[in-house]
């Protein structure tokens, strides 16, 4: 076995069984032990603390995955308490409409009261989700584990079974593996995957027609929810374009 394979190459083997994108499928896993070492193991940690103060907490797609978290509320409510509170200490006097409260001198309130520009900005402008931080990380690490070891044993056969990358994962490893020539392989094997969906949707459509008696076969049915995520991913591990930094 080759020292080269980490523990990413045997978990890529095990997602290509499962539907969907296999990277995101080990995306998706990573986010949620990741998530589960943190609320167990580096609640009171500072460092992590300090982390998630600077992000105003994870992500809406990591925030989400809080509650799947076996065990998980009473760190994940520590947590929140804080960021709560922090959130009302950085939006202080935001409401008062840009007067100063009565009963303060004007000067001393005027100072002591954020402009909602500087408050706006520094939100917009804060780190990002230190589980995503994470998750980017590991991400880069299966593309180019997938993209090396293309035609290895164990993992060609395990592709082969699998639906493929999905798009946006298929350009990710375009920019991982460069012009390496296991890039090619890795792109010709995903279209070939493309098509066959493509031919299966084409079956499902024609046979809506009204004459037609043969019965819709499971892969039929179910090739519209794989087009979804074979051309944006996974559920949530992209995210949307509305509110994309």
């Amino acid at each position: 076995m080759s020292e080269k394979k980490f523990i990413g190459y045997f978990r890529l083997v095990e997602a290509c069984e499962t539907p969907g994108c296999p990277v995101c499928r080990c995306v998706i896993d990573e986010s949620r032990g990741y998530l589960a070492a943190l609320l167990h193991e580096q609640v009171t940690d500072p460092d992590t603390r300090r982390a998630l103060r600077a992000s105003w907490g994870f992500c809406n797609w990591h925030a989400g995955m809080l509650p799947e978290i076996e065990h998980s509320i009473f760190g994940a409510a520590i947590i929140y308490e804080d960021l709560v509170r922090l959130a009302l200490e950085r939006t202080e006097g935001l409401a008062d409409g840009g007067y100063p409260p009565r009963r303060r001198g004007w000067l001393s309130a005027l100072r002591r009261r954020p402009r909602p520009g500087a408050v706006v900005a520094l939100y917009r402008s804060r780190p990002a989700c230190p589980a995503c931080v994470s998750a980017v990380q590991l991400e880069r690490r299966y593309l180019d584990t997938l993209v090396r070891f293309v035609d290895d044993g164990d993992l060609h056969a395990a592709y082969a079974r699998s639906d493929g990358l999905c798009v946006p994962h298929l350009f990710a490893a375009l920019e991982v593996g460069g012009d390496r020539p296991e890039v090619t392989t890795l792109v010709d094997r995903t279209r070939e995957k493309w098509r066959t969906l493509g031919r299966t949707l084409g079956s499902f459509v024609a046979k809506h027609d009204y004459r037609n008696r043969e019965p819709y076969t499971h892969a039929e049915v179910a090739a519209s929810t794989r087009a979804f995520d074979t051309l944006t991913g996974a559920r949530s591990v992209f995210g949307n374009d509305i509110h994309a930094r």
